[in-house]
């Protein structure tokens, strides 16, 4: 890292460093932004001066597609409680793009930035370990929440942030991959987060069905027998999901079906970004559990009802396009490819229970981790070697591109 820094320009060491320090910093929103800025600031001022050259990505579309649909629908509705802040959309995502260009024209950043990620799993993982060990924070009243201000932000970002790991030891076999993974692994489990568990439970399961190893076979004996020896408090957590009686089971169903109504009432624009929480009294049944909700506690309903259809079809877009591009790499870049797959699917299926899209720290991760992916993946960037031939004497072959 020390000889990727001093190799650099003043204006491009000042972006990669600023860019390692938005990582390191995810749990910490204030901290987060300004490192974010500074990233961006830094890279657009280099791109500027010819430091740096700009580049194009296919996912520029949805998400420029998402911040217009967004300020669109924050104009149009009839309560303006989140117009300026809107504003603020468009930034967060530039934070894709000046990766994007970091990664493409600095190749070994896309090495090194994997330890940033190492201690930014690893060391929150301690922390959220350490506060099990020693606080009160065994309960679902007191859960762990690392240094994040709640748990479900920490979870949210601890989920992808396993995967890739996993991913990572299970293809390179480095001990400090394995590390990392059974650290953030443990304490997401300790978490008592059921949406997370489902979203890396799904990813898991996706991958042994996509890579076709034999393990798939012995993938549901495994699972049913450490299901069978969890504790507890951990396995009455995890049953927990299929009581549609337990007051947030039974408060989610409510949050949807007024979701639905919502939709119905305001089906292009929506009601306007964080209009749903006032918007909820209007459409709650009397039962629902919680009177003012801050969301819906799902992806896809809450955007098509604050944002509109577009908004919605953005979300699906940018998720569609990301993995076409894992799925054309798949040959060539497997264990990205498979890492990329593995964070989509986890997001998403977390995101059927929870609003994750709309948590600040966990969408900056999400872009960190596809930009990371999309680099690796990227078809522009791969530079296949010569394999020998096998006939004595024949002339090497490069081979062919997906």
């Amino acid at each position: 890292m020390k000889k990727l820094l001093t190799s650099r320009r003043g204006l491009v060491r000042a972006a990669i460093v600023f860019y390692i320090l938005q990582i390191l910093f995810q749990h910490k929103i204030a901290l987060l932004m300004l490192m974010a800025f500074g990233a961006v600031f830094c890279v657009a001022w280099a791109v500027a001066r010819g430091e740096l050259r700009f580049s194009f990505h296919i996912l520029y579309y949805p998400l420029f597609l998402y911040g217009l649909v967004s300020s669109i629908s924050a104009l149009a509705a009839a309560t303006h409680i989140h117009q300026g802040a809107e504003g603020a959309l468009w930034f967060k995502m530039l934070i894709f793009p000046a990766a994007i260009i970091l990664y493409r024209e600095i190749p070994e950043l896309k090495e090194q930035i994997l330890y940033p990620y190492a201690l930014l799993a690893g060391g929150s993982s301690i922390w959220a370990l350490l506060q099990f060990a020693t606080l009160d924070s065994r309960t679902l009243e007191h859960r762990i929440s690392g240094p994040s201000s709640h748990v479900m932000t920490f979870s949210g970002l601890l989920l992808p942030l396993s995967l890739m790991f996993l991913v990572l030891w299970w293809r390179q076999r480095k001990p400090l991959w394995l590390a990392v993974t059974l650290l953030s692994t443990t304490t997401l489990l300790l978490t008592f987060t059921r949406s997370v568990w489902l979203g890396w439970g799904a990813a898991v399961f996706a991958l042994l069905m996509l890579t076709r190893t034999q393990i798939r076979y012995y993938a549901l004996p495994v699972l049913l027998l450490f299901i069978t020896f969890l504790p507890l408090s951990l396995f009455g957590r995890l049953i927990s999901v299929f009581d549609m009686k337990q007051s947030s089971n039974f408060d989610r169903i409510r949050m949807l079906q007024a979701g639905v109504e919502m939709i119905r009432d305001h089906p292009v624009l929506g009601v306007g970004p964080a209009n749903v929480k006032e918007s909820y009294a209007i459409y709650r049944k009397q039962d629902a559990p919680r009177p003012r909700p801050p969301h819906l506690h799902n992806n896809i309903v809450q955007l098509w009802a604050e944002r509109g259809i577009l908004g919605l079809a953005a979300y699906i877009t940018l998720l569609a396009l990301f993995l076409r591009q894992c799925a054309q790499a798949w040959r060539t870049q497997r264990m990205w490819a498979e890492i990329g797959v593995a964070v989509t699917v986890s997001l998403t299926v977390a995101g059927l229970f929870e609003f994750n899209f709309g948590d600040t720290e966990v969408f900056y991760l999400m872009l960190n981790l596809m930009a990371l992916v999309a680099a690796w993946t990227d078809s522009n960037e791969r530079v296949p070697d010569l394999v020998p031939a096998v006939a004595s004497g024949g002339q090497a072959i490069s081979p062919v591109h997906v």
